[in-house]
């Protein structure tokens, strides 16, 4: 019932083992449980007041509690010191400046971010966010949203007699991987399932066929993308690319993504699978399914609409680069929308 409880029982035996209750308290800010992260790091705080790391800790909990002026003295403090060119403490901080619209802050700390990691994602991420809240038109370069989103159709591989029928066989099987009955700490998943590890390079043959026609797929929509120089997406642009991590997700009843990027791709995706017949009618008002991109996550509390909906459709990948915010819109329906998502980078 607590996916925590074995992490607990490790720290409170070892109370003097500094990185293991620094390890609990940053998995219990993951799984919004920041009062219970305080009490972790009082103690360790009573011992090191002047420790920036402790500091930087207890912002981010107290800024998740809402206790906003004290996080901003702490983020402060904590940002004098040997914290202050860190670009993981400089995007928790660009997160606070979002929170307490202090918009220029935000894109000074992912300007940072990205001049001392340029391929960081929630840098960029968090850039293209400051960019649009001040109307600077760089957001546009950095987050095309026409030319960076594809929707490709994807060719069923070689044996199946059509899309459908490896539609089948690839949803019965993913179907039998989804045997949690909630998403995963400190994921988008509301309302649904995540199969655990990777999912690409199992040795299940209707697995292998996805994966090598997903590939195909990907590098068709790369030699469609426009080339651009200095761009933190498309300089970086190959012929092909390399899975960083694969997974399907199952959504039921109320079910969606939360607003949020991937930090370890270049490019991520949705391959859909299986969705209720009520989410293909194009003239639905309410988009109830669709992914939607460029809309912040919710916790920074930015009142800005998504910048794209795409509609999902049976045997169609969604692609688009990994910085850009994603979710879904919830959905009412008996049956269950099933996807594969995987990150990638580009293979050399």
């Amino acid at each position: 019932e607590d996916p925590l409880s074995e992490f607990r029982i490790a720290a409170r035996a070892q109370l003097d083992n500094k990185p293991l209750q620094l390890s609990f308290a940053r998995m219990l800010l993951g799984a919004q449980r920041a009062d219970e992260a305080l009490v972790v790091l009082h103690p360790l705080r009573k011992r090191e007041p002047d420790d920036p790391l402790l500091a930087w800790f207890a912002a981010d909990a107290l800024d998740a509690l809402q206790e906003r002026e004290q996080a901003t003295r702490l983020y402060d403090a904590a940002s004098r010191g040997v914290l202050a060119e860190l670009p993981e403490f400089l995007n928790a901080r660009a997160r606070h400046a979002f929170r307490t619209q202090r918009f220029d802050l935000a894109a000074r700390c992912a300007e940072t971010v990205v001049s001392r990691d340029p391929v960081n994602q929630e840098g960029w991420c968090h850039l293209s966010t400051a960019w649009r809240l001040m109307g600077d038109a760089r957001e546009h370069w950095l987050c095309d949203y026409e030319a960076l989103v594809g929707d490709v159709e994807v060719l069923p591989p070689q044996g199946y007699a059509d899309m459908t029928s490896f539609l089948a066989s690839l949803g019965t099987v993913l179907e039998g991987m989804h045997t949690a009955s909630r998403g995963p700490v400190n994921q988008s998943v509301r309302g649904g399932s995540q199969t655990a590890g990777q999912l690409f390079g199992r040795d299940i043959p209707v697995i292998r066929e996805a994966e090598d026609a997903l590939r195909i797929a990907v590098e068709r929509w790369l030699t469609n993308l426009p080339d651009r120089a200095g761009h933190p997406f498309l300089a970086r642009k190959e012929r092909s690319v390399q899975c960083v991590g694969s997974w399907s997700v199952r959504l039921k009843a109320s079910g969606r993504h939360a607003n949020h990027l991937h930090p370890k791709g270049w490019a991520s995706s949705a391959f859909y699978v299986a969705l209720p017949d009520e989410m293909l009618a194009g003239d639905a008002p309410s988009r109830a399914g669709w992914l939607q991109l460029g809309q912040p996550m919710e916790s920074l509390e930015l009142d800005l609409p998504p910048r794209r909906l795409v509609q999902p459709r049976p045997g169609h990948l969604a692609l688009f680069p990994s910085y850009m915010w994603h979710g879904t819109l919830p959905f009412e329906s008996d049956a269950c929308r099933l996807t594969v998502a995987f990150d990638m980078q580009p293979r050399r």
